[in-house]
């Protein structure tokens, strides 16, 4: 026995195994490009090359369409990216035992050297970067090892049941991840109440909303143009609850329009990255479905602000974007315009010179004459996005939290001033969803949808299923820092007086190395990514750590930049990948396991949003080999099927998890319960 496994690889029931989780963010594999493309390296190879593929594939085939199938499986980097969906697990691993023969083959004769040259050649002319930047020795531990297929979108990670689907992201990807069961999110619970009424009915809104009108102040509000369908955003926010609020305060409360402000906030990283000018089936992108919507209710007016994600979002806590943003509210500070016609010309000559909806500037309204709006102290204050990252500075900012945004700011390195924060709002402010605690609990914040941990995440219950003496480590860098921490715990802060966690966070780039907001992380596209796997394998060297968890950012943050950034987000995938081939030899060396999953897909397509495409997971044992689970099943994994297959990994009863998932499951179906991957 090594480390926990018998010779076959399996964990002992009672031994204690230890392992690493990596989550590479971004990282998934669209399979039209990976069928289409795959045709086209078959058909330019030298006719050499071309007939030695089909003679060994038929040598391997059951039969001609069997032979077909591992012709064109046998020419992928990763092959389990090209395999049918619908094939059952035995199946899919007998097939991959027929690549592999093909594949020793073409290297006996010397000819996996030139189907990588033409893979590459054709990823590069198609734009498709997981061919084009991809590590041989990683695809080879890859194809070596137990790589699954996995959900990382739409009702498989907790989002309503749309066609499209809603695109994944790091926020649900972590949570899943760390989660032994499905963890259904917030825009799902808010989309609900839409439909049977409570929303109208929300003590929180009505509380905060309800006390501005009746000391004669306004309503202001903030949104993230996204979301009008699952394949346009819905990260942040969605188009749905702006609707509903709209007719709330218009309708239901009879609010004059005259007395509510909103900041309409521009995405171009989540959504398409000219989406507020135009989207395919939406006339006017996204500010033509704002300015139809607003003159509905007659309340073209309540338009107070426009500005760029990049800005208004900033979750590294850059004072410089928080300042911008809060001034622009706060003292009308931006470049004042008119109304949606003066908006668009802006918009549309920040796309001309480069810039994405994100980092459009900051714009003011000037409707009649007498100057922008401005927050005023007693004001109510709605922020209507869901995800709690990326709305931290600003509310804090908005509430005063001022020790909060120092603390903050020092654990990524930076010193604010402070110079411009007032401290006589004392806004009525809800939010959508909860962001931090702190807020309610300390600045009167008011949550309009509560958000509770999750029950069933593997690291809450870890102190029951594991020694006292046994630890947990989680490493990223700052600009992640609440996706390897908040989300994957399942929305839990750190657990005061628990010793079983450490955590590690490196600071990301900034303003001194020229990365001044997300979108400049092509100037730096490694990140932080070797940094990170230095720490880790120095943690995996002293062994104190029964499991860890990093995450690896460059493949999401530099492919929110595409198309325009390609080399950047290739540069990022070729050290990411790069960086997992040395995490393996280091991890074997010192007797860890390893798993390498992704929140969601995002790189592998030439445009700046998240996908629905499938992310790969892959187990590498500390030692022996491991079999696939035994299932009937499609060959696919859900990212709720990790925690399960890490505690396998590291000799956690698996008797004691089944007990804690029937006490918390609820009405969750048999398909949204976590499963091993191994058997």
């Amino acid at each position: 026995m090594v480390n926990g496994y018998s010779s076959n690889g399996r964990p002992e029931e009672e031994s204690k195994g230890r392992a690493l989780l990596v989550v590479t963010d971004g990282l998934g594999f669209d399979p039209d490009s990976v069928m289409r493309l795959s045709s086209r390296v078959i058909d330019e190879l030298s006719p050499s090359t071309r007939r030695s593929l089909l003679d060994l594939a038929l040598e391997a085939s059951p039969g001609s369409y069997e032979m077909l199938a591992i012709t064109r499986l046998a020419v992928l980097p990763i092959t389990a990216e090209g395999l049918n969906p619908s094939l059952t697990w035995d199946k899919a691993n007998e097939t991959l035992n027929r690549v592999r023969l093909v594949r020793d083959g073409l290297r006996q004769r010397r000819q996996l050297a030139e189907i990588g040259s033409v893979r590459r050649r054709i990823a590069l002319e198609n734009r498709y970067i997981p061919w084009f930047a991809e590590d041989p020795t990683w695809s080879e531990i890859v194809n070596m090892n137990l790589t699954v297929p996995t959900q990382a979108s739409g009702v498989w990670v907790g989002y309503e049941d749309v066609d499209p689907p809603v695109q994944g992201n790091s926020e649900t990807g972590h949570q899943q991840i760390g989660n032994l069961a499905l963890a259904p999110q917030i825009p799902l619970q808010i989309t609900r109440s839409i439909e049977d009424g409570s929303f109208f009915e929300n003590d929180m809104m009505l509380d905060a909303i309800n006390g501005a009108m009746a000391s004669g102040n306004n309503v202001n509000f903030c949104f993230l143009l996204s979301g009008i369908r699952g394949s346009d955003g819905r990260v942040h926010s969605a188009w749905n609850h702006l609707e509903a609020f709209c007719e709330l305060v218009f309708i239901r409360l009879g609010i004059s329009s005259d007395r509510v402000r909103m900041q309409a906030i521009l995405d171009g990283r989540d959504a398409p990255a000219q989406g507020s000018m135009e989207i395919e089936g939406v006339d006017g992108g996204y500010l033509g479905e704002l300015e139809r919507l607003l003159a509905k209710y007659d309340a073209s007016g309540s338009l107070a602000w426009v500005v760029g994600r990049s800005l208004s979002m900033d979750r590294d806590y850059r004072e410089e974007n928080a300042r911008c943003d809060y001034l622009l509210m706060t003292e009308g500070k931006g470049e004042v315009v008119t109304g949606f016609a003066d908006i668009k010309e802006i918009v549309a000559s920040a796309h001309e010179n480069g810039l994405t909806d994100a980092d459009v500037p900051a714009m003011a309204l000037d409707h009649d004459g007498n100057g922008p709006a401005t927050i005023k102290p007693g004001d109510a204050f709605i922020n209507l996005n869901f995800r709690s990252d990326r709305q931290r500075s600003k509310t804090a900012s908005l509430c005063g939290a001022r020790e909060y945004l120092d603390r903050e700011a020092k654990s990524r390195g930076r010193d604010w001033k402070f110079d411009w924060l007032r401290d006589d709002l004392n806004l009525r402010m809800c939010t959508m969803a909860e962001y931090d605690a702190e807020f309610e609990a300390h600045y009167g914040v008011k949550v309009a949808f509560p958000i509770t941990p999750h029950q069933l995440n593997l690291l809450s219950h870890w102190d029951r299923l594991t020694d006292d003496d046994d630890l947990y480590l989680l490493v990223a860098e700052s600009v992640k820092a609440s996706h390897m921490g908040y989300f994957v715990r399942g929305r839990r802060e750190a657990e005061q007086g628990s010793n079983s966690e450490d955590r590690w966070v490196v600071p990301s780039d900034g303003a001194n190395e020229g990365v001044h907001s997300d979108s400049d992380f092509y100037v730096r596209p490694v990140m932080k990514t070797r940094e990170i796997a230095q720490l880790v394998s120095e943690a995996m060297g002293i062994g104190e750590h029964r499991l860890i968890m990093c995450n690896l950012a460059a493949p999401d943050m530099v492919g929110h930049l595409l198309p325009a950034r390609f080399e950047a987000a290739a540069e990022a995938y070729r050290a990411t990948v790069a960086v997992l081939a040395e995490l393996s030899g280091v991890a074997r060396g010192a007797g860890y396991s390893m798993v390498v999953t992704s929140d969601h897909g995002n790189v592998e397509n030439d445009a700046p949003t998240h996908t629905v495409n499938p992310v790969l997971t892959t187990v590498l044992p500390a030692a022996g080999s491991v079999d696939p689970r035994d299932l009937e099943g499609p060959y696919s994994a859900n990212l709720f099927d990790v925690s399960h297959t890490v505690a396998r990994l590291i000799g956690i009863d698996a008797r004691e998890i089944a007990e804690i998932v029937s006490v918390f499951r609820g009405g969750l179906g048999e398909e949204f319960l976590g499963k091993s991957i191994i058997g």
